[in-house]
């Protein structure tokens, strides 16, 4: 009996730290987010509609559809159609008639839309670096290995949960 009280304290030392960790984790998810979205909003932009931009910019030289741009930001359609009215409203995006099929719309980035992915790109990156100089860049790379290995675990975990509901049905 007294081991298994030995043994249960160990369990509680570890869930009090797991805990902890989850805290901090989500304190510091909850703070970049809120960083995050005052930055792009210092260029009239949101997280969002700079990925759609990026999405467009890097790939200029092909036909773009609000459905190729929903895949890759796993969007439905109905929030990229208001996603791309709101960056058209700002002259940032355009629509126009697909050259193979007329009856497709295509969505291209402008020039101003260019000339602000580049602006804000620039901005970030120094944004990023100042933002992060508070880790050594050791202290930055141990992180990201740290980070890598939760979200692994984390697929992982989710893999077992998904296939014991499955089994369970």
């Amino acid at each position: 009996m007294e081991r298994l009280e030995k043994l249960s304290e160990n369990y509680k030392w570890i869930e009090r730290i797991a805990s902890r960790t989850n805290i901090e984790l989500l304190k510091t998810k909850d703070m970049l987010e809120e960083v995050h979205d005052r930055f792009f909003q210092s260029y009239d932009l949101s997280n969002t509609k700079f990925n759609v931009l990026v999405i467009l910019y890097k790939g200029c030289t092909e036909e773009m559809y609000m459905s190729k741009i929903g895949e890759r930001m796993l969007l439905s359609n109905a929030n990229i159609t208001g996603l791309i009215d709101r960056l058209e409203e700002q002259s940032l995006v355009k629509r126009v008639r697909s050259k193979e099929d007329r009856r497709k719309i295509v969505i291209k980035i402008t020039e101003k839309g260019i000339n602000s992915v580049e602006k804000v790109m620039e901005d970030y990156i120094k944004w990023s670096k100042k933002l992060m100089e508070v880790l050594t860049v050791e202290e930055n790379n141990q992180l990201i290995k740290l980070l890598k290995t939760l979200q692994q675990g984390i697929i992982e975990i989710e893999k077992d949960n998904v296939l014991k509901i499955i089994e369970e049905r």
